[in-house]
């Protein structure tokens, strides 16, 4: 019996121990460091825990407004979304706004008027909530559930530092996202229906940690501090999320430290040539001429293996420039770099006899 209770407390034991030992203690009651090309946890702390995001919700709501509304489209701002509780970018009744800067000021200012407004450009709060979950149900983020645009608190809004990450990730693909998340400073500029206004971006690891091009702050007195945000240098992209964090900032640029340093550069140096056998053309092949050479971030102790992926033969005519196959580098089953082959050289169709033709055909 005390064996067995041995057995389940070791057990237990494990299932508590983070994804990576640090050798540095970070702050926050949850935290996640995801390698941003695989999505592998490298450190991990409580990150399944359903935590109230606070205003990395935002994310989400740019997110959804960048799918569905025009980025040069104007909205008026309606009576809901004036006098929004906390932080604000004090839009006024009937103020029109293109989508572009009402962006600015939800991921810039972190404006709850802001998120009000595009909210109710898409149709109104509780059917861009609606999206908001059902784009969350689409991503996986099976730990998330929204209940308002801005992140303020309430029962049924909630996240994890998982999929904060994951979301943050996802959000990064989109070029309009990435730009506005990483500016410091915009402004807006006055006209007949609006007052000009700056914003400045909360997010200080912009100019204080190289490398960090992206991220949401976020804070209440219930959520406490919550920062996400998105690394990239020398190949290697992370992104981080801590949750009820009081040293965000300094845990950041430490997780960043230690997720760098598990990386190593490696050199793709290709200077070949590569041909394919040409059916029924005036000449017998097409020849591929690569000459490359890339460094390439992969995790210290990962190989990568080269694969050659071109058919047996083509037919007859070959254009010049015409894509033939790729050079493709694995690491663990995963593509981590490809060069596109493209013939050099043209082939013009000869006349060929049927038995030539179905030779090759076999």
């Amino acid at each position: 019996m005390r064996r067995f209770a041995a057995v389940i407390m070791t057990a237990v034991l494990l299932l508590r121990v983070p994804v990576a030992a640090l050798p540095f203690r970070v702050y926050a009651e949850c935290a996640v460091l995801l390698n941003a090309d695989t999505g592998e946890i490298l450190f991990g702390r409580g990150e399944n825990a359903r935590m109230q995001p606070a205003s990395m919700t935002k994310i989400m709501t740019a997110y959804v407004a960048l799918a569905s509304l025009p980025l040069d489209g104007t909205v008026a701002v309606p009576a809901r979304a004036v006098g929004a509780e906390g932080s604000s970018a004090y839009l006024s009744e009937g103020e029109v706004l293109t989508v572009r800067e009402l962006l600015y000021a939800l991921l810039l200012q972190s404006a709850n008027d802001a998120a009000l407004t595009l909210a109710c450009a898409f149709g109104g709060v509780d059917a861009f909530v609606a999206e908001m979950n059902k784009t969350a149900s689409s991503l996986g983020l099976t730990g998330t559930h929204f209940s308002n645009p801005h992140g303020l608190p309430d029962s049924d809004h909630y996240s994890t530092a998982y999929d904060i990450a994951r979301l943050l990730i996802e959000c990064m693909k989109n070029a309009d996202f990435a730009l506005i998340c990483g500016e410091t400073h915009y402004t807006v500029t006055p006209g007949q229906l609006r007052r000009g206004r700056e914003f400045y971006n909360h997010n200080r690891l912009l100019s204080e940690c190289d490398g960090v091009i992206a991220g949401k702050t976020g804070y209440t007195a219930s959520a406490g501090r919550c920062l996400c945000s998105y690394y990239e240098k020398d190949g290697v992209r992370l992104c981080a999320v801590t949750m009820n964090d009081p040293r965000d900032w300094d845990d950041h640029k430490r997780l960043y430290d230690y997720g760098s340093s598990l990386f190593r550069q490696y050199v793709i140096d290709v200077d070949r040539e590569f041909s394919v056998h040409v059916v029924g053309g005036l000449t017998d092949s097409a020849v591929c001429r690569v000459k490359k050479r890339v460094t390439v971030a992969v995790k210290t102790g990962e190989k990568p293996e080269m694969t050659v992926c071109m058919r047996r033969f083509e037919y007859a005519p070959v254009a010049a420039g015409q894509h033939l196959g790729s050079l493709l580098w694995y690491v663990d089953g995963r593509i981590i770099y490809e060069i596109k082959l493209y013939a050099d050289n043209k082939v013009e169709a000869s006349y060929i006899s049927f038995e030539e033709f179905f030779r090759w055909k076999k």
